[in-house]
């Protein structure tokens, strides 16, 4: 008799992209969630797109966006560097289930790469080597997270178009918006809801366009603090744990 609120993070709906846990994707059933969906008294979801899957399941009116959140105190602000004089670091962070998307990057950082030099720091679970790139691969620890990603200058986070990322809330571009830096994303899910383009930060439909946007940045450092500064903002304003809990 009591009632049921399901919380969905992911969109559990549709086929993890190749990278993921194939071995879970097999245990897991869709009909598994489509039965939750349709049961629950209420449904949270992580994006819009997601909500409307669930609306097409449920034909009623109790699923629920709610965006996703950071804890302001933990998501301090990057300190401005002291030494301007070494490389703009370009930043991803991940686990080895969403390398999957850094890889099909690497080709457009290797073009980057040749037409102005910068450093990619990667944090993560997995071990990385690039035979050219300046790369630097970091073990992620929670007790240092904050610290890892203000080594960041600029924060990139590609994602493939299909089915399964429209239900991705975004919270990797949050997190570097909470930072204080400027996030380069594919123009994909629920990024384009709370990113405006060029303003705190950047949306990509093309690899001309990671180029062109990328090189931007890393040579104007000035952008790259002020598009930085509105990110960190609109986090305050919009995302931080106390916004959303009120």
């Amino acid at each position: 008799c009591r009632k049921v609120i399901y919380d969905l993070e992911d969109n559990m709906l549709s086929d993890e992209p190749e990278g993921g846990n194939w071995i879970a994707s097999l245990i897991k059933s869709k009909s598994k969630y489509q039965f939750l969906i349709s049961t629950s008294d209420e449904i949270i979801a992580s994006s819009p797109y997601l909500v409307g899957k669930c609306k097409q399941i449920t034909g009623k009116d109790n699923v629920h966006f709610i965006p996703p959140t950071l804890n302001l105190t933990k998501f301090s602000k990057k300190p401005k560097k002291k030494d301007k004089s070494g490389k703009v670091v370009v930043g991803w962070t991940g686990t080895v289930g969403s390398k999957v998307f850094l890889d099909e990057l690497i080709p457009t950082l290797e073009k980057l790469y040749h037409i102005c030099p910068y450093k990619l720091i990667v944090i993560g679970n997995f071990e990385m080597s690039h035979p050219f790139l300046d790369l630097e691969v970091i073990k992620w620890n929670s007790e240092e997270e904050i610290e890892q990603l203000h080594k960041f200058d600029i924060g990139i986070y590609p994602l493939p178009l299909n089915d399964w990322i429209g239900g991705k809330s975004g919270l990797k571009a949050l997190q570097y918006m909470a930072v204080g830096i400027p996030p380069v994303c594919s123009a994909i899910g629920n990024v384009v809801n709370f990113i405006n383009n060029n303003e705190d930060g950047v949306l990509v439909s093309s690899e001309e366009e990671w180029l062109f946007n990328l090189e931007s940045l890393i040579n104007d450092q000035i952008k790259r603090e002020s598009i930085g500064q509105k990110a960190r903002e609109k986090f305050l304003k919009e995302f931080s744990q106390d916004q959303i809990f009120e």
